[in-house]
């Protein structure tokens, strides 16, 4: 009877602490709608940053701007894609995607992409590439995220 009470108990706790937890994860602010990250890539590597849409997201604009500051010829490809796409990218499958730069050493970019997945969340991935077998390369990508809700929950 005692374990049994004890085992409630634990089970309580980590409810409680899961609620408490979860009634951050929706708020949007400042900190987290702007993205700046300056990445070294070694030749031939690849650099991947995850855009999240939580469950109750409807969509999401991303306008960004990137550009490759430094290493041989300056020049990198950056992809938006989601998660399926970004498994056969890794495994150098065919892949679709949202956005696709070309070879070159800077763009900008504005892309709205939807929540497949009402009751979970929806994963793109912003994929750096250096094409260069040769040289490392210094980027910079700025991402300003502006998120729309479901009805009801904000």
């Amino acid at each position: 009877m005692k374990k049994m009470y004890v085992s409630v108990l634990v089970l309580t706790a980590v409810l409680w602490i899961s609620a408490c937890g979860s009634s951050t994860k929706g708020v949007i602010n400042a900190e987290n709608n702007k993205v700046e990250k300056k990445e070294t890539l070694k030749a031939g590597e690849f650099y991947q940053y995850e855009i999240v849409l939580e469950d109750k997201m409807n969509s999401i604009s991303v306008e960004g701007e990137w550009r490759v500051l430094d290493g041989g010829d300056r020049t990198a490809k950056v992809f938006v894609m989601d998660e399926e796409n970004f498994l056969k990218f890794e495994k150098d499958e065919a892949y679709k995607t949202y956005y696709t730069s070309g070879e070159k050493i800077t763009d900008n970019f504005k892309i709205r992409l939807v929540n497949k997945y009402k009751t979970a969340k929806t994963l793109y991935y912003l994929i750096i590439d250096n094409p260069s077998e040769n040289d490392d390369k210094k980027v910079e990508f700025k991402l300003l995220m502006d998120y729309e809700w479901g009805e009801g929950t904000r």
